[in-house]
């Protein structure tokens, strides 16, 4: 059994560090020299591609390129991912489920969490020249449908799977939805109010102010079916190939045992114009469904789907005004957060997800 892996910062990445990593998973290379470029906007972690120079020949089975993600240098954004337990669930992913979950993800070359602080390093297969997906792009419907695929497989790959109720890693949230609590919620739609002035219309104010005033009641424990679920399904964690590869989905730090329908109500949610989304909603969900059968999913029809599908349309605004409080300000990410509460919003009021509340 080999060694584990020192956890370290971005800076800590040395030649020896990688060929350590190497050696463990069999390559035998040794790595002379390294470059590093940043990837994405780091909001909750620290992500990095590191471009390898090789002394010697290269086995043909050494990576040019990998990908490093580390705890955020950001205080704010660390303590989250720490206290919280989103550094721990992505790397738990990656080495207890990622093997099985039928979902397209990148390969492990380490994976280690310090059990104390919660810190970690991910070291992972490159997947370009993939190119990662764009929020506030959002997705085209041969995308909305290749993400979706991805969904269902993963879904029923664990669906009902009680296993995962006693795995002491696996995080299943008490309600709807995990690490959202009715007290952060309501701290958050009050900063929401506070510095977001002008972002969201009337309208979409409205159902955000009904959703926080009955968040408790939303939040209630669901029944069974439960799957595993992403819960941050969205473009950016996405990386889409021009040649017809299947979509490969990263970042896994929220991803817990839950009720169904969440990631495809925040997918569709966030991804797509209110517009895009009335024409296409019914026909992707249908097929969404239809690929969950096709994995082996039994007695869960597609009304049983509208309705979780209707319960978790709220699930963007819980995530995206939260998000305002616990990760790294950035101008991007103000707009992206509001883009995604006003599109769960549009979503809850087209599909009638109000009524579901009390108040």
């Amino acid at each position: 059994m080999s060694a584990p892996m020192a956890i370290v910062t971005p800076e800590g990445v040395t030649p020896a560090w990688i060929t350590q990593a190497l050696h463990a998973r069999g390559i035998d290379a040794r790595v002379a020299r390294l470059e590093s470029e940043g990837v994405g906007t780091g909001q909750l972690g620290e992500t990095r591609r590191f471009f390898l120079h090789y002394e010697g020949p290269t086995p043909p089975d050494a990576p040019r390129t990998v990908v490093g993600k580390f705890s955020s240098p950001n205080e704010v954004a660390r303590k989250t991912g720490c206290e919280m337990g989103f550094y721990k669930s992505e790397v738990m992913f990656y080495r207890e489920l990622s093997h099985r979950a039928g979902i397209r993800t990148p390969s492990v070359y380490v994976a280690e969490l310090d059990p104390v602080t919660n810190d970690f390093v991910l070291l992972l297969e490159d997947l370009a020249p993939a190119k990662q997906g764009d929020q506030m792009r959002g997705c085209t419907i041969a995308e909305a449908q290749a993400a979706l695929s991805e969904a269902a497989r993963l879904h029923a790959a664990f669906w009902n799977d009680e296993s995962l109720l006693t795995a002491d890693w696996c995080y299943v949230p008490p309600g709807a939805q995990g690490f959202y609590t009715t007290a952060l919620i309501e701290q958050s739609w009050d900063h929401v109010q506070k510095h977001y002035q002008g972002w969201l219309s009337p309208e979409v104010t409205d159902v955000c102010a009904k959703y926080v005033r009955n968040h408790a009641y939303w939040n209630r424990p669901r029944q069974f079916p439960k799957c595993f679920s992403h819960n941050d399904f969205r473009p950016d964690n996405m990386m889409f190939s021009a040649t017809g590869e299947r979509v490969a989905v990263v970042d896994w730090q929220t991803s817990n045992f839950l009720g169904t329908g969440m990631d495809v109500a925040y997918f569709l949610g966030g991804a797509l114009s209110r517009e895009v989304r009335q024409a296409n909603e019914r026909a992707l969900l249908q097929g969404y469904h239809a690929e969950l059968l096709a994995n082996g999913v039994k007695d869960y029809s597609f009304d049983h789907l509208m309705n979780d599908y209707r319960h978790y349309s709220f699930a963007v605004i819980a995530v995206a005004i939260a998000a305002t409080l616990i990760v790294k300000r950035t101008e991007r990410g103000d707009a992206m957060l509001m883009q995604m509460t006003i599109g769960g919003a549009l979503q809850a009021l087209d599909n009638h997800a109000l009524d579901l509340l009390p108040d």
